[in-house]
């Protein structure tokens, strides 16, 4: 009899503890309806304050760039060196090394990013380990995966595989179309389409993935910038884009008539979309263009993308809200930007006084001031090149068009103290930057895995 009275009152302490967790969960702890984590590969502190020093003012006519120069770069101007991203007040700097992997890559950064968990260099997505978006999913929210690389790239797989494995771009490409996602965007159309004369690097199976996601997936699929922008984000849950066969043209170099939508437009749609799941919603943003811009050594391309995140960052809290949670991360950074070395001492040294024919002394010209030495990478192929090997990669990249030295400067490596077919990644931590509620969490000395554990306590 004893114990029947003792699991009765167990019984009931336990009913009382579920709904008293049920009800702090729904009815006290407020859960953010909208949370977006940006992330912009390879920018650096260095970088981004470049971006604000030259973003926020007219350029001056003398600048080679002046002609390519885009709008957002334009409406960046007007913003007297203040950029968007100057609103969120919470900074964090990430750790991203562990033993015996001081410098992980970036298919291993997004993974600890993503899933919390950190992985060896070469793999991404982790086995068994459910991402933030299916942490999402789980929590009943809408998702989005909106990006300006290629879909099948290490970074946005790491959101939504489930396989730890080297990245395969047709796998993934298959995994993406049943990941359940409510809105993707992005380039990487070759990898989701069958091989043709025109596309040698389609699908060798046959299958058209676009159709498998329009008639299986129930997804919308749209293909062009005009597309994009007609949506009706009302009544379209989901959403699928692809437009380009593999990441964007730099914003510097779009066509005159752009088949590829902005980040901000794409940010924009994405967020009108899955705003309208009364549960709320996650949406991944990823611009890879920085980092593609830095691993050449293009420094003003790779602030013109600094233009073009800025530009969606102030679409994402327009159109999420000032409230909303809103990230924003490197992952990790590609090269440093910094001063080219300090002349040494013998150069500063006053020459020695010289005479004339009769043994008088003469007074020395003055000799105008060479201006400051533009910004260097660490490494990269602006590099000075010391084998015949580098020299003959440097050339034949110029002549497949990688570089261009008569171009208007966008095109033109700057220089780097040492010479690399591309920028690797460093051992510098990564930076976070936050605002809304929920984002004082995110400050301080972190690791990049335990960003992972924050976000989901929000969901």
């Amino acid at each position: 009899m004893k114990w029947r009275i003792v699991l009765t009152a167990l019984f009931v302490l336990t009913l009382f503890a579920g709904f008293a967790y049920l009800y702090v969960n729904t009815f006290v702890r407020k859960h953010q309806h909208a949370v977006i984590l940006f992330v912009v590969n390879g920018l650096d502190l260095n970088t981004l304050n470049m971006a604000r020093q030259q973003l926020g003012r007219s350029p001056l006519h003398s600048d080679p760039d002046d002609p390519a120069i885009n709008d957002a770069r334009r409406r960046a101007a007007y913003r007297s060196e203040t950029l968007n991203l100057d609103s969120f007040w919470n900074i964090a700097l990430l750790s991203l090394q562990e033993p015996g992997q001081p410098v992980p890559d970036e298919g291993a950064n997004a993974t600890a990013l993503a899933c919390g968990h950190r992985v060896e260099n070469g793999f991404v997505g982790g086995e068994g380990l459910p991402s933030l978006i299916y942490a999402a999913e789980k929590a009943q929210r809408a998702t989005g995966l909106v990006t300006t690389s290629s879909l099948v790239q290490p970074t946005p797989v790491a959101f939504y595989s489930t396989i730890k494995d080297a990245p395969d771009p047709y796998r993934n490409a298959s995994e993406l179309i049943y990941s359940g996602i409510d809105v993707v965007l992005g380039g990487g159309e070759q990898y989701f389409t069958p091989a043709t004369a025109t596309n040698e690097w389609g699908r060798r199976d046959g299958h058209n993935l676009l159709d498998e996601a329009r008639d299986n997936g129930g997804y919308t699929v749209i293909r062009t910038r005009d597309d994009l922008n007609n949506v009706s984000t009302w009544r379209t849950r989901k959403l699928f884009g692809l437009f380009a066969p593999d990441q964007f043209y730099f914003s510097s170099l779009q066509p005159e008539n752009r088949r590829q939508p902005s980040l901000a437009e794409m940010t924009r749609v994405a967020i009108s979309s899955l705003n309208y799941n009364i549960d709320g919603y996650f949406l991944v943003v990823e611009h890879d263009l920085v980092a593609r811009a830095a691993e050449r050594n293009f420094g003003k391309l790779a602030v013109n993308e600094v233009a073009e995140v800025d530009e969606a960052i102030e679409s994402a809290v327009e159109y999420a809200g000032p409230d909303a949670l809103v990230m924003v991360t490197n992952s990790y950074s590609l090269g440093a930007v910094g001063p080219l070395p300090s002349p040494s001492a013998s150069d500063l040294a006053e020459p020695p006084p010289t005479v004339d024919a009769d043994g008088n002394a003469v007074k020395p010209q003055s000799i105008p001031m060479a201006p400051p030495p533009p910004p260097a990478w660490l490494a990269g192929p602006g590099g000075p090149t010391v084998t015949r090997p580098q020299a003959v990669w440097l050339r034949r990249r110029g002549e497949d068009g990688w570089f261009s030295a008569g171009s208007s400067g966008l095109l033109q490596p700057d220089p780097a103290l040492r010479f690399q077919t591309q920028s690797p990644p460093t051992a510098e931590p990564a930076w976070l930057a936050s605002r809304g509620e929920g984002s004082s969490q995110l400050r301080g000395f972190l690791n990049n895995t335990d960003v992972f554990d924050i976000i989901n306590e929000n969901f």
